[in-house]
């Protein structure tokens, strides 16, 4: 039963704080507050960083001999202490993941009762040394808030306190579910576990000692329709339904869950699904929405589809946990997913206990998905140095807190707690020994310093930095963002509205704003500036697929919080430029050429190489490939003919011819032709 009855709140004070839990406190001047919601979307409390008291009224029965009654809290971001009629009940802390507190005892003996909770949610900015994790670090906006329903619930005598159901390996003849729940019961009994799931009924029958008793068994589904990626086939989900039962066979509890069954595995960060090997074309999602609690399933599914219309098969969900219902939506979009724990930067050596006992919450509450493909358990553990492209190897060998004990224990709690997925301890930091696949790298050539085709010259150099790349793309100016500065180039940059003042000083050295004649101009420069780059580097990644690349996810593909971002989608929801640039880089069959434009201005020539990627699990047949060089008003055409392999990068031919030094314009039209596929590429570069 919902607690949906009307909720009152009050910055809170010393003054307050005693009195609030009170069932007879007077609240009737305190202003409602949308629960679920966050406090930051009321006029009253839009600048509040809180706590907050909450309070509401509801109505319930004494329980029943053998009844026993629980207040699940949902989401509460980001830590409560909660009362019942004036008793304490129990704290909460981690927004993302539910808290169940028993109040069988607590309940007074009469129908009318009172819950309050004192909601908070500490504002961390200092990158180094935060003690929260909530993901969200934002100066701007503060999410507190019960952001998730608040619910009553009623078993028997044993209960479930956590329930975990993951599917650790799958088949076209067995699929193996591993189900752990943590339960607990007033008296020592015997208990039925029951798990019913495709006509199956599994019985496990268990003794339990009175209080908290862990449980684990296995169930084989024989014959199982699989799980598959978008791209690869359908996506088939299940419903399975746990009971817990008396010796009797009276219900005392029942949880459920949709399962879809598939196999994973990583190697080399080359991945597998049900034994497919695939390449992941990726973007990094930052907050789907400035307000956490109004996602929905419609709108995480819109935001889905786009990705797919992006050529997408991943999202890697950066640095936080977004709302439940995008992991039902990616379940049946056949979206992929990479779930970070939500530690973005550094932190205080407080945090270890309360981030490894996230991360099995992470993995109790969102592994049957079979949309997650992976866990990650940090996001850039090091300070970001915004002058360097790539972070320096010789630094990172040196330990560091964050790095060696915060993010090695987390991963090896979400090994623990999940081994059918690979757990990766960080992002940001380059591969290197002693385990080079616990990491991988944030590569920002061309926007941190440098050119976009630099990125290609360093992965020559250094390869194994390419096997699998989860941040880069640069920052741009949203085209709803028109600023009139009568006294341009000097216009107030905090109207730019970005995360921090470096965007703003990089946004500055990239794009001098001398050099445009209008704020106009400028800010296209910067959309114009992202596209290019999106689609230069994804080209550079993909040509080195399975060599040694597993994928990529760029940065990124919708940030709400802020008007100027990475994100290839704006913040009123409209694509830039950069969105149509990534979905011709992604699409399934691409040609490209290796970039050439430096050898132009150097050496007089074009020279380059053919590569035709095809990701497609069928080959194509008799495929014409054709290349279009045009250097002024003269046009060299060349041809080749031949089949192209599924699911690989393959080398074409070399188009090699000078320059004259009066030339001003050179094109290059690479086209693909067969009797299914067509594919274009065009690349132009002009003296200035």
């Amino acid at each position: 039963m919902k607690l949906s009855g009307v909720w009152r709140a009050h910055c809170a004070d010393d003054t307050l704080r005693r009195d609030f839990p009170l069932i007879d406190f007077d609240d009737a001047n305190w202003p409602e507050v949308p629960v679920p919601g966050h406090w930051s979307a009321t006029d009253e409390f839009k600048d509040a960083t809180g706590p907050l008291f909450y309070r509401t009224r509801f109505e319930l029965d004494k329980p029943k001999s053998e009844q026993r009654l629980w207040l699940d809290l949902d989401g509460i971001f980001s830590q409560g202490d909660v009362w019942v009629d004036g008793s304490f009940l129990g704290v909460t802390e981690g927004y993302f993941f539910p808290h169940s507190l028993e109040l069988t005892k607590t309940l007074k003996n009469q129908k009318e009762h009172l819950l309050a909770i004192e909601v908070t949610s500490p504002v961390d900015t200092d990158g180094n040394d935060k003690r929260s994790l909530n993901g969200f670090h934002n100066k701007d906006l503060n999410l507190g808030g019960i952001w998730q329903p608040v619910r009553l619930r009623s078993t028997g005598p044993v209960a479930f306190r956590h329930l975990r159901a993951v599917c650790v390996d799958a088949n076209p003849t067995v699929a193996t579910l591993s189900v752990r729940a943590v339960v607990e019961t007033s008296n020592p009994c015997l208990t039925i576990f029951k798990t019913k799931i495709l006509g199956i009924d599994h019985r496990h029958r268990q003794p339990l000692a009175a209080g908290e008793n862990r449980v684990e068994w296995t169930v084989r589904i024989p014959r199982p329709q699989l799980w598959w990626p978008h791209e690869l086939g359908a996506q088939p989900l299940v419903d399975a339904e746990f009971t817990l039962a008396t010796e009797a066979g009276e219900v005392s509890d029942v949880r459920k869950k949709q399962i879809g069954f598939r196999a994973i595995r990583m190697k080399n960060h080359q991945w597998f699904i049900n034994g497919e090997k695939i390449f992941l074309r990726g973007s990094n999602i930052d907050s789907l929405d400035r307000n956490l609690a109004e996602i929905t399933y419609e709108s995480a599914l819109a935001n889905i589809q786009k990705g797919i219309e992006a050529n997408l098969n991943l999202i890697r969900i950066a640095g936080h946990v977004t709302h439940p219902s995008f992991y039902a939506a990616a379940d049946k979009a056949g979206m992929l997913i990479w779930q970070d724990m939500p530690l973005k930067g550094g932190y205080h050596n407080s945090v270890r206990d309360q981030a490894m006992r996230q991360a099995r919450e992470l993995v109790d509450n969102f592994g049957h998905h079979p949309s997650i493909i992976v866990w990650c358990g940090h996001d850039n553990p090091d300070p970001i140095d915004v002058n360097q492209a790539a972070p320096s190897l010789f630094e990172q060998q040196k330990p560091t807190w964050n790095r060696s004990i915060l993010d090695q224990s987390i991963r090896r709690s979400l090994h623990r707690q999940d081994p059918s997925r690979p757990a990766i301890a960080n992002t940001g930091t380059l591969p290197s020994l002693p385990r080079p696949q616990e990491t991988n790298s944030h590569l920002w050539f061309g926007w941190h310093e440098g050119k976009a085709t630099d990125l290609a010259i360093y992965l020559d150099q250094q390869p194994w930095v390419g096997k699998f790349v989860s941040a880069f793309g640069s920052h741009s100016v949203s085209e709803e963002l028109d600023i009139n500065s009568d006294q341009w180039p000097v216009f107030d940059f905090s109207e730019l509205n970005t995360e921090n003042e470096d965007i703003v000083d990089l946004l500055l050295k990239v794009f001098p704003p001398e050099m445009f004649p209008d704020f106009k101009s400028w800010s296209a420069a910067t959309r114009a500036h992202q596209a290019h780059l999106l689609k230069t580097q994804i080209e550079i990644l993909r040509r080195r697929k399975y060599r040694p690349g597993g994928g990529f996810t760029f940065d990124s593909f919708i940030d709400d919080r802020y008007k100027t971002t990475s994100g290839i989608i704006d913040q009123s929801g409209a694509t830039k430029p950069a969105f149509d640039a990534v979905a011709q880089a992604c699409a399934e069959t691409i040609i490209i050429a290796d970039p050439f434009f430096d050898l132009i201005s150097k050496e007089k020539v074009v020279a380059t190489n053919v590569t035709v990627v095809h990701d497609g699990r069928q080959p194509i047949n008799d495929a014409l490939i054709t290349s279009h060089l045009t250097i002024e008003d003269e046009t060299y055409t060349d041809k080749w003919r031949g089949d192209i392999a599924s699911d690989t990068a393959q080398h074409i031919g070399r188009i090699e011819y000078p320059v004259l030094d009066h030339a001003k314009t050179v094109h290059l039209v690479l086209e693909l032709e067969s009797e299914k596929t067509q594919a274009d590429n065009r690349y132009t570069y002009s003296r200035e």
